[in-house]
């Protein structure tokens, strides 16, 4: 936050115990702030805090040559989800924008009650250094969007804070989920059960409770984001788009940030190699995401995405309803 400094001048002779008021010369502290303006009013004052006690009122004086700016701002737009949606692919393009700030880790700020005890004074710490000529700064934590915690939490931190979500076919995004808990169970030893041995239940019904699943329904997480926030704080993204067209998608992230347009072709690649979009770092050149994206997925058979595809098509229709936009899944 950019804000203007003046000094204070005393408009009044009342001394105070131990000290007079034009003997306090040597510091700057934090007097008043007017919301309204942007101005924070500082006054010099000296040894002896007793000296604020005194019944005495202030002016703006002349306005100090220096401007001010947190150093490290909290966020003004947060990736809330969806996981396995191309998160984290979002959020490194958005940081070839020079006006955008990103949080590398994944905090779990507002969805973890451990790490919320912390406190704002450490999610602040985590931030990165600002921009001296203003910006947006990011944070992404796919886990928010699911969260039943995190909606309040965001929005007494910052009624307006805007929020991404992108999503992708929950079919697909449910596969993708599984692969990685396959993945994750194999590091470990662990048994690994097939896609339809967790998915479905014994007489062939979907088991909504099942997190993959439960994590593709995306209208009933999105129903306690809009207890708090409008609609168009949120905005959807396409992750089946920012994998086949991203300055498009990336480019109506832009707007809704209020960003001037910026990330084009000059920026983004097609990396045949790997079979998807990379980024040219404006200093380390080219960058991929890591070897865990784009990982192939698990087979799962036609007559399993079937009845997926027929379990979530009601789930899908609540959230167009809710968002007054279609998808094609």
């Amino acid at each position: 936050m950019v804000v203007k400094v003046f000094n204070c001048r005393c408009v009044s002779n009342q001394r105070c115990a131990n000290c007079t008021l034009n003997g306090m010369m040597h510091s700057y502290t934090q007097l008043l702030y007017f919301n309204n303006g942007g101005i924070v009013c500082y006054l010099f004052i000296g040894i002896t805090l007793m000296c604020l006690f005194c019944s005495v009122r202030f002016e703006l004086d002349d306005e100090i040559n220096l401007f001010l700016y947190e150093p490290r701002p909290l966020p003004t737009c947060l990736i809330i989800g969806a996981r396995k949606c191309g998160t984290r692919a979002l959020l490194q393009f958005l940081s070839l924008h020079p006006k955008v700030r990103i949080v590398t880790q994944e905090l779990h700020f507002f969805d973890n009650d451990t790490t919320y005890e912390l406190g704002l004074n450490w999610y602040r710490s985590q931030m990165p250094l600002a921009n001296r000529s203003g910006g947006v700064t990011v944070e992404k934590t796919p886990g928010y969007f699911t969260s039943s915690l995190a909606p309040s939490r965001v929005y007494r931190l910052n009624p307006k804070m805007k929020l991404v979500l992108i999503v992708r076919n929950p079919v697909v995004r449910t596969i993708s989920d599984f692969t990685q808990v396959v993945h994750t169970k194999r590091s470990k030893g662990k048994l690994v059960l097939t896609f339809e041995q967790a998915v479905f239940d014994r007489d062939g019904s979907v088991r909504q409770a099942y997190k993959p699943v439960r994590n593709s329904l995306y209208a009933l997480h999105l129903r306690h984001w809009l207890a708090y926030f409008p609609i168009d704080q949120i905005h959807i993204a396409d992750g089946d788009r920012l994998i086949e067209e991203p300055i498009v998608e990336l480019r109506a992230v832009e707007r809704f940030l209020n960003l001037s347009p910026h990330i084009g072709s000059a920026q983004l690649y097609f990396n045949h190699t790997k079979g998807f979009y990379c980024y040219v770092h404006p200093v380390d050149g080219p960058s991929c995401l890591g070897s865990t994206k784009g990982r192939a997925h698990v087979r799962v058979s036609v007559e399993a995405r079937q009845k997926l595809q027929e379990f979530f098509q009601p789930h899908n229709k609540q959230f167009y309803a809710l968002i007054n936009r279609t998808f094609n899944w």
